[in-house]
């Protein structure tokens, strides 16, 4: 049996939501890690892909088991980490994908010297201030992109790593109309990590263009996206 993964809860830095955060049960040592490799593959012939998948293996299972694991030979270390905001007051509901649950991997001294060693810096464009950035948007029941029905669910995903739809913070979206005003959505029916639901309001007829606010690393920032929905 997988032991739990063991948390806080914690006030986010706004102090209008709650937010989760690790309490690791202690770290495993590069000898431990071999340990429990060699023991895995038993009899099996050692080939090289082996010992690659059980190693990830073992640092899956006792990252989600809230152990960190040591940088290997100084070099690089494992955790999982979490976040996640629920508003004050509100039920918690703390899982996989609400504790924003990500893999994360950390420097030893020895493998941050290595890689500052070979670093070289190469600028190869310009890109302004973080922005979401729509991956699909399509009418929830039809399937039909840049498509809307007042009332009826718009599918929404975007690409950001660091993104985070909380309306409690400010989030929202609206639809910009052919005279330049815009619509607030009627609701958000399914909100999970980079995907959003949104809601169109009753009465919106025509052509509109979307526009959504989210929390980007932290800040709210907006981006319209580029085609009409009709």
């Amino acid at each position: 049996m997988s032991d739990s993964f063991q948390y806080i809860t914690r006030p986010t830095s706004s102090g209008t939501g709650t937010t989760t955060q690790p309490v690791y049960r202690g770290t495993k040592t590069k000898d431990e890690l071999v340990a429990e490799i060699t023991t895995r593959i038993g009899a099996a012939p050692p080939t090289i892909d082996l010992v690659i998948c059980t190693l990830s293996e073992v640092i899956i299972d006792w990252c989600t088991q809230g152990w960190k694991v040591a940088p290997c030979h100084d070099l690089v270390g494992f955790r999982l980490t979490t976040g996640g905001s629920t508003p004050v007051g509100a039920p918690e509901d703390w899982n996989f994908d609400s504790m924003n649950i990500d893999l994360n991997c950390h420097w030893g001294e020895t493998g941050e010297a290595r890689s500052r060693a070979l670093f070289v810096a190469e600028k190869v464009g310009e890109q302004g201030r973080a922005a979401p950035v729509f991956v699909d948007v399509y009418d929830s029941e039809t399937k039909e992109p840049n498509h809307y029905q007042p009332t009826k669910g718009l599918f929404t995903r975007y690409q950001n790593r660091n993104f985070l739809f909380d309306i409690a913070q400010g989030c929202k979206a609206r639809f910009r109309k052919a005279d330049n005003t815009f619509a607030d959505a009627a609701g958000y029916p399914f909100i999970k990590g980079n995907t959003v639901v949104i809601t169109p309001p009753a009465g919106l007829t025509g052509t509109v263009y979307l526009e959504i606010t989210a929390l980007i690393n932290g800040s709210l920032r907006t981006s319209e996206y580029p085609f009409p929905l009709t």
